[in-house]
């Protein structure tokens, strides 16, 4: 079945975005969005980080985390997916990679989560007018691959590109950078976070030069954080790439330079450094093909053996 908006299918998405919002008026929830605060949000408040080419699935029993989060999304788009009678939601980072898949294992582990019947709703944010449009490219790619489904996903939130962009003296930026997923309710925001979870720089890594995938990294029935396995190719030059200096890494290693946040070139140095240090994964960090496994105890990640 098509997406669904206002209790009408699409039919077809529009090959633009501007045809699509000239179909379809997204403005109200949009500005609903974009004029709360931003929350900053820590670990003390039950956070469950979701980084680039990620997802995380839970449903409102979850004993340990009261929210999804993400950030640090320029051209990226965040994208939430919940089940309206058993509150069951996923969240995700979409980067432009392994989108079509991703859609599919969105609503795959929904339902897998909310034997009630009930509602698919969509929530879309994230993007902005940048000059090589390629968050409008994204916002495309995603439409339709919710689109190409045999479920109804009923789009209620679509606050991408056009609809999330504002100037700073005449230089476009997003107006939501990160956003927070309430888990009991199902409440968005915008938001920020002190704390991006353990082995961010491996994380990081993937999405520089590994698997294309989206992956799941949270499994709800034991409340443990699940990083990989995963390989990632080494770069050339690496020794010089990690010597860089801030500018650098800053214009020629990001698709929207000027719209970074501060912290940018310190997370990708960290992310190349991971790669030189362990140019085999599988090898040195993935043993025996094992994920790296944590639980949140006491507001702390604790290592935990994947059994």
């Amino acid at each position: 079945m098509p997406l669904i908006i206002n209790g009408n299918s699409v039919g077809q998405v529009p090959k633009s975005l501007q045809e699509f919002f000239d179909r379809y008026d997204f403005k109200d929830s949009s500005q609903h969005l974009c004029c709360q605060s931003n929350k900053m949000y820590t670990q003390d408040e039950g956070i469950l980080y979701v980084g680039q080419r990620e997802m995380a699935a839970t449903t409102p029993e979850d004993g340990v985390f009261n929210f999804l989060g993400t950030e640090d999304a320029t051209t990226c788009h965040m994208v939430v997916l919940r089940h309206t009678e058993s509150g069951a939601v996923c969240l995700a980072h979409f980067d432009g990679s392994g989108i079509q898949k991703a859609a599919k294992d969105m609503i795959r582990l929904v339902k897998g989560m909310a034997h009630s019947s009930g509602r698919l709703q969509l929530h879309l944010i994230g993007g902005f007018c940048d000059d090589s449009s390629t968050s409008a490219e994204l916002s495309i790619k995603t439409l339709e691959a919710f689109h190409d489904n045999e479920d109804d996903i009923h789009l209620e939130t679509c606050c991408i590109t056009d609809l999330n962009s504002i100037k700073k003296k005449d230089i476009p930026f997003p107006n939501i950078y990160g956003i927070a997923v309430d888990i009991k309710t199902g409440e968005i925001s915008r938001a920020s976070f002190a704390d991006h979870g353990p082995d961010q720089p491996l994380r990081s890594a993937r999405h520089f030069t590994g698997s294309e995938e989206v992956i799941n990294i949270y499994d709800p029935k034991r409340n443990i954080l699940t990083i990989g396995p995963f390989n990632y190719s080494t770069m050339d030059e690496i020794d010089l790439l990690c010597g860089l200096p801030k500018n650098f890494i800053r214009e020629h290693l990001s698709t929207s330079p000027a719209q970074e946040p501060a912290h940018f070139e310190d997370h990708v140095r960290a992310a190349l450094l991971q790669i030189k240090e362990h140019p085999q994964p599988m090898k040195t960090i993935f043993k025996d093909e094992k994920p790296r496994c944590y639980k949140l105890e006491n507001k702390k990640w604790k290592p935990v053996s994947d059994s």
